[in-house]
């Protein structure tokens, strides 16, 4: 189920990870390291829970990474899933550990039809909002929210800063907006920063940040030891860390909104709005077969070397398949038929 609290500032919170409900019908089939679901937000929103106070748009998932990760392109290869970097059914955790029971890894059909009924929606949804704000506001900012454990062998070696900030190397979003990011989390001296490192850029970041459009996106991700008790089961908030972590953020976040709502604070002026596109459209980030693999170090895809250098243009729209209202209801209220097709 998609779910959205809407706002009237321009600054969008989008949650993709923090889901954590699966479908019976992939339940049944996860092993025990699956059923833990150890890379998922776990409690980010009550770290987000200010949003309200600053008028923020909210937007998250309630389904699982583990069913799909909505922060992937929905046209991803098959022969991605085996590194759970790049894939957007994963059948391993981050650390390579398989989270199916033998023989039960979902394939091409099944794959397909969870694209269709949480993955599409989702990016749908998200558009949605774009869309609603750019009709407000002359520019945007959408924070595409995460987090993760500190550490994860092969992915966390070199240690995971408290806060890392991602900008598709500068191409996503304004320099001067990623340098109020960073200042703002560096003011703190016991909070360390990364940019550009772990949180590579997914799919959202690379898909919608459209700076010269008046579209800003910054992917930030929390190390888990900044507001959790312990990062194991059962994920608990720390009663101090979670609320001084939430009172940085909420401080900082008002500052993207006051950035947003200034002209002056604005490298370039947006460029003359393009007829909108409609609400059952996407970008097309191209064929997927042809997109190299991003580096296994982060949690989100990265981007290759010469990003920086392209030009970013309008992204040419990719018809979504039609889905069914009946296909966006809670998945607690019945096992999800299309799911159960054999492969």
């Amino acid at each position: 189920m998609i779910l959205v609290e809407e706002g009237q500032s321009p600054l969008i919170l989008c949650l993709p990870h923090s889901g954590t409900e699966i479908p019976n019908a992939v339940l049944n089939r996860l092993n025990a390291t699956g059923r833990l679901q150890t890379d998922l937000s776990w409690r980010i929103e009550r770290v987000f829970g200010f949003h309200k106070e600053l008028d923020a748009t909210l937007l998250r998932s309630s389904i699982s990474r583990y069913v799909i990760d909505v922060d992937k392109d929905p046209q991803t290869p098959l022969s991605a899933a085996q590194d759970p970097a790049t894939a957007l059914c994963p059948i391993t955790t981050l650390d390579g550990k398989r989270i199916y029971q033998p023989g039960e890894e979902p394939g091409p059909t099944e794959i397909e039809q969870r694209s269709l009924l949480f993955c599409m929606p989702f990016l749908r949804a998200l558009r949605k909002q774009i869309d609603r704000l750019l009709r407000k506001h002359d520019r945007i900012v959408i924070v595409n929210c995460q987090s993760m454990r500190s550490n994860i062998k092969g992915v966390t070696d070199t240690g995971l800063p408290l806060i890392s900030i991602g900008s598709s190397n500068g191409t996503s979003c304004d320099p001067q907006l990623r340098n109020q990011l960073v200042g703002a989390f560096r003011d703190h001296e016991d909070y360390s920063v990364g940019v550009d490192g772990y949180a590579g850029g997914g799919f959202i970041e690379r898909s919608y940040g459209r700076p010269n459009r008046g579209i800003h996106v910054v992917t930030l991700l929390l190390a888990q030891r900044a507001y959790l008790r312990h990062e194991t089961p059962p994920f608990e908030p720390d009663k101090t860390r979670t609320p001084r972590l939430s009172a940085v953020l909420a401080k900082t976040m008002s500052g993207v909104v006051d950035w947003a709502e200034s002209p002056g604070t604005a490298g370039t002026k947006p460029m003359p709005r393009e007829p909108e596109i409609a609400s059952d459209t996407l970008p097309d980030t191209g064929h997927p077969e042809t997109r190299s693999a991003a580096p296994r170090k982060a949690c989100a895809s990265g981007v290759s070397a010469d990003r920086s250098a392209e030009k970013i243009i309008p992204a040419d729209p990719l018809e979504l398949p039609k889905v069914a209202g009946s296909r966006l209801v809670d998945v607690k209220e019945g096992p999800v038929a299309p799911l159960l097709v054999a492969e």
